[in-house]
């Protein structure tokens, strides 16, 4: 289908010739690229958690510069190949392609009985947009990702998660076990840009819950627990359809709903129904607070939702609503703190109650290239969640902490470690710690 995708751009675009280019225009244009599209930076963007297309309203910002410790990339040649590719054949016709890949491996020194202690794959993705048209009034995009992994020495299956007795995925950066079209939906702005609908296949926590710092498990906590509220039952990457407006300056508001019964890596529209609903709606509040001499900006989102679905523990359907607090704060140049609180009725939710914290520090002790974050969760586990990983439906506690540590080696590769504990006794684990290695190119 992502061919198909491509092919119908390239079909419905008005030709255009292609001429010549040289070697300063080439290097204009790819300086105009970056500035005009902060998807494409050679910054690490997770394939589960990617960011919005650009919309021209409150367009996140770009990624901060690297500076890698080895200037002498390898995979130069690969990432300018790219790049020509994107300025003398896809920017034409208004596409754009960045593809990723990776490798996670993760040990825990504690699992549940006959469950392997160790899970390593290798993880590969493309994302981008086509802007079918651009004006002052608004625009129209179609926008997808495509996600895929294979098993690389250890177990790639079952999930860290299950192993750990976790509702969540300790390893957040992809859940398709084969090659899939993970997100494909229109997205139209109107009004100057203040307002924007899309509609198609997609998962909400790319608009809802999106904390700036706690969001991408590539280039951040690589747990699911910090990357959005374990309370927020968020589907997988289903139907739906969002509306999203710019109130004022700085007051951003959303509403949504989405497939709440999609199984899983399929076209988003099994189950759907008018009782498998998730729906959320969401206030987001940039705010700018004096810190150190200068207005550090942070924001503060309060989402609630509803949830209907199949009983899981028999016939009929079970609802529930919840409601969430999400914040970020900018604290100084290079470090940023965030916290996650939550509720949701057990009938419709992993977890009746979370908090979550931490910070995240860029250039630690003046480290160029190096990035690090510690974080911690408590959060009541309901017998909804307890299901969702075979376990007895009896409700526990589930403590966990999470320290990464990030390094851009090259302008393309980052590499670090990942260290996280679990306490969940319900679930048979005392405490387990799980030790990992990621990686990712990014080009």
């Amino acid at each position: 289908m992502f061919f198909s995708t491509l092919f119908l751009a390239g079909t419905l675009s008005v030709a255009a010739d292609i001429q010549p280019k040289t070697d300063d225009d080439i290097k204009d244009d790819q300086a105009a690229e970056i500035q005009e599209d902060p998807q494409h930076s050679s910054h690490p963007v997770s394939p589960k958690r990617a960011r919005p297309a650009p919309h021209k309203g409150k367009d996140l910002p770009p990624p901060p510069p690297r500076h890698p410790v080895v200037i002498d990339d390898p995979l130069k040649m690969v990432d300018d190949l790219l790049t020509s590719i994107r300025n003398e054949w896809l920017k034409p016709i208004n596409l754009t392609f960045n593809p990723s890949a990776g490798v996670t491996y993760q040990h825990a020194t504690k699992v549940r009985d006959g469950y392997p202690h160790g899970r390593s794959y290798l993880w590969y993705g493309w994302s981008g947009h086509w802007t079918v048209w651009d004006d002052q009034e608004g625009l129209g995009q179609v926008v997808y990702n495509a996600t895929g992994n294979i098993g690389l020495g250890a177990s790639k299956d079952p999930y860290m998660g299950s192993a750990v007795g976790d509702p969540d995925y300790m390893n957040n950066i992809l859940v398709a076990n084969r090659i899939g079209l993970y997100m494909l939906y229109w997205q139209q702005s109107m009004f100057e840009h203040k307002v924007r609908l899309r509609v198609g296949k997609f998962e909400d926590q790319v608009f809802f819950d999106n904390n700036t710092i706690a969001y991408d498990p590539v280039s951040g906590f690589l747990a699911e627990n910090f990357n959005e509220q374990i309370v927020m039952p968020f589907p997988s990457h289903a139907f739906g359809v969002n509306l999203e407006w710019d109130a004022v300056e700085d007051l951003t508001l959303r509403v949504g709903t989405l497939n709440s019964e999609n199984p899983g890596n399929n076209s988003g529209f099994e189950g759907l129904a008018w009782n498998h609903l998730f729906t959320a709606a969401e206030a987001d509040l940039t705010v700018r607070l004096p810190i150190g001499g200068k207005d550090r900006v942070g924001h503060w989102r309060l989402t609630g939702w509803y949830n209907t679905m199949d009983d899981q523990f028999g016939p009929g359907t079970s609802e529930g609503v919840g409601i969430c607090f999400n914040m970020d704060q900018k604290i100084c140049d290079t470090a940023s703190v965030f916290m996650r609180l939550g509720w949701g009725e057990n009938q419709a939710t992993r977890s009746n109650f979370a908090v979550s914290t931490g910070f995240a520090v860029d250039r630690p002790f003046g480290l160029d290239g190096h990035h690090t974050g510690i974080a911690v969760e408590y959060a009541k586990i309901t017998p909804f969640g307890r299901s969702q990983v075979s376990l007895p439906p009896i409700p526990g506690e589930q403590f966990m902490a999470e320290w990464y540590w990030r390094v851009e080696m090259t302008n393309t590769f980052d590499i670090g470690p990942v260290v996280q504990v679990v306490r969940d006794v319900t679930a048979g684990i005392d405490t387990s710690v799980i030790w990992g290695v990621r990686s990712s190119w990014s080009f």
